[in-house]
């Protein structure tokens, strides 16, 4: 099943800066698409790799 995030995208200094609001991943682009591009390419890379996440987790 999957599950919605939400996001935010603000104008800061010029840079446009997309951010999770569930997980603490944030990204920028000097475009809005490009910052949301950034921010699913990031979401992706995040949720590819989940038992390393847990081990990291597990070991702090």
């Amino acid at each position: 099943m999957a599950e919605k995030l939400n996001f935010t995208v603000d104008l800061e200094a010029g840079i446009f800066v997309a951010r999770c609001i569930e997980l603490e991943i944030s990204t920028d682009g000097l475009t809005r698409d490009e910052a949301v591009e950034n921010l699913k390419e990031a979401l992706d890379c995040y949720f590819a790799n989940p038992d390393a996440r847990l081990e990291r987790h597990l070991g702090e």
